[in-house]
């Protein structure tokens, strides 16, 4: 049995690209370990870093630190086999397509949402600094060519907008009113003109005594 499983990852931040390998020594999904907050700081072996217009400008070195806290999402590139038996344990998930829009990159992806709760429930409820998703397409915000990545771990904490492809989010909050904030402003009535008295046809104007 091999005392580390092995995956190469990609690390988006705002202004970097960094590839590597990073060492497990259990096997996991690299968002459980994220995930899990034991080290603010995760090694890479073997790794370069680049500037995220300019990958053309890598710099190689042996081992290299990241803050994953600062990135905008982790991509999976490859990573070894599992251990034989192995599951992961979690409740029954469907994939909702999804749409998701961050300060750099829009993404395109499988969602894993859960079968026994409504999408917004869960959102709502997510305490995991990285979400799983499959089948990503990632559009760079300042133009480029699109890239597609098979597993990623998306910051929670870096989206700015979302949707759900093909369908409505249920149950989506309303926007409330707050009435120690807004005040209706009242819109002034015109008053209705004044009829006229209706009199008899014929009669004589009454004289003055």
């Amino acid at each position: 049995m091999s005392d580390h499983y092995s995956f190469t990852i990609e690390v988006y931040t705002d202004a970097l690209v960094i590839t590597g390998s990073y060492d497990l020594p259990l096997y996991r999904r690299v968002s459980d370990a994220i995930n899990s907050r034991l080290h603010r700081f995760i090694t890479l072996r073997d790794a370069s870093v680049a500037p995220l217009w300019r990958p053309q400008q890598a710099e190689h070195v042996p081992q290299l630190l990241v803050d994953w806290s600062d990135s905008l999402l982790v991509a999976t590139i490859a990573e070894p086999a599992p251990p034989p038996g192995f599951q992961a344990p979690s409740p029954p998930r469907d994939t909702q397509p999804m749409m998701f829009f961050t300060p750099t990159f829009a993404l395109r992806a499988d969602f894993y949402k859960r079968t026994d709760m409504e999408l917004i429930v869960m959102l709502g409820e997510m305490t995991d600094d990285f979400v799983p998703l499959s089948g990503v397409t990632i559009y760079p915000l300042q133009g480029g060519t699109a890239f597609s990545r098979g597993f990623v771990c998306l910051n929670r904490h870096r989206v700015q907008a979302l949707y759900a492809v093909g369908a409505q989010i249920a149950h989506a909050p309303l926007p409330a009113l707050n009435p120690d904030v807004f005040v209706p402003i009242p819109v002034p009535v015109a008053p209705a003109p004044e009829e006229p008295v209706p009199t008899d046809e014929g009669s004589e104007p009454a004289a003055e005594p």
